[in-house]
């Protein structure tokens, strides 16, 4: 695996860790919905760790987003099978919106760098 793939999943895991403990200490103290967070911090990890993949990529970035977000998601998928949660159409959803992430990530991450 290249050097660009790790940093971007040392991006993607650290900002999972940081803003999951984030969220739960703002959760702990207010009345907010830890449900919502369970979405967004992924997608916005994806984001991130695409913009870092995106500015080390040279072309196609939307190739480069699918090959640094397919395995984060298939991750998830074994996750959820080791555990027991079910395989429905909302998981698929989601695994869309994480890919359309990682992919949107990685197009912006290419286009700063041209900048």
């Amino acid at each position: 695996m290249k050097i660009k793939y790790l940093i971007s999943y040392g991006y993607l895991f650290g900002l999972i860790i940081i803003l999951t403990i984030a969220s739960s200490v703002l959760c702990y103290f207010t009345n907010l919905d830890i449900k919502i967070f369970k979405i967004i911090i992924p997608i916005i990890s994806l984001l991130i760790g695409g913009i870092v993949l995106g500015r080390n990529t040279k072309e196609k970035a939307y190739l480069e987003g699918i090959k640094y977000t397919v395995p984060y998601i298939l991750f998830c998928v074994i996750w959820m099978i080791i555990f027991g949660y079910k395989f429905n159409l909302g998981v698929m959803v989601l695994s869309l919106v994480y890919l359309l992430g990682g992919i949107i990530g990685t197009i912006i991450g290419i286009n700063l760098k041209k900048n």
